[in-house]
């Protein structure tokens, strides 16, 4: 899947557009993400396919549409190296990910109290890439191959929290993200006749502070 940052920016966008009397807020966000790592197994035996914990940063852009309900255009990058591991032996190659999306906020208050407890659906998409150095052996390349490529995916964006209002413009919220893809199989190509024709999830915890105009 081929798909460039300017034509997916610009559709994401268009579920951003302004009214007359609504507040936008603007965030910085920092965190940690997990990922749920894939099992696969071939005629040479087992072993666990996926990412590392990284460290995340993004920043979005949030409009109030309503008082309970609000858009949110999300970026986030996260370092997280490629990994196959089986047994006592693990093969690591440097990687990271970036993620675009538009998500749906539900407040269970409206935008004057203090605390706004929120569930967050959305969807978007996710740009693996392997940035190491490519060598002529990997260990464990008899299950999955470690490569130096990009690859698009799309993305599904489960999660909720709560924003504490700190001023009449700033505030501070604490959320957990499941961020959800399929599997991505030319950054990480399984050998052996294996498919993984699965779900990835990254678990995020992360904290987010927003200035509101």
């Amino acid at each position: 899947m081929r798909i460039r940052w300017r034509s997916v920016t610009a559709a994401l966008l268009t579920a951003c557009a302004v009214g007359a009397g609504q507040e936008w807020e603007v965030n910085g966000l920092a965190g940690g993400g997990a990922y749920r790592n894939l099992d696969m197994a071939n005629r040479f035996g087992r072993a666990a396919v996926g990412f590392t914990p990284g460290a995340l940063f993004g920043a979005s852009l949030v409009q109030h549409y309503y008082r309970h309900v609000s858009g949110e255009i999300r970026w986030t990058f996260q370092r997280s190296d490629l990994k196959v591991a089986s047994g006592a032996e693990t093969a690591k190659f440097r990687g990271s990910a970036h993620a675009i999306h538009y998500d749906w906020l539900i407040h269970a208050q409206p935008r004057e109290a203090l605390v706004r407890p929120f569930f967050a659906v959305g969807a978007g998409f996710r740009n693996y890439r392997g940035t190491g150095s490519e060598r002529a052996y990997q260990p464990l390349s008899q299950f999955a191959l470690l490569t130096r490529t990009t690859e698009w995916q799309p993305l599904v964006s489960l999660g909720g929290g709560a924003r504490v209002r700190l001023s009449p413009r700033i505030s501070l919220a604490a959320e957990f993200r499941d961020y959800l893809t399929p599997f991505p199989r030319k950054v990480i190509e399984p050998v052996g006749g294996v498919r993984l024709d699965r779900w990835l999830h990254d678990l995020v915890p992360s904290l987010a502070v927003g200035i509101r105009f």
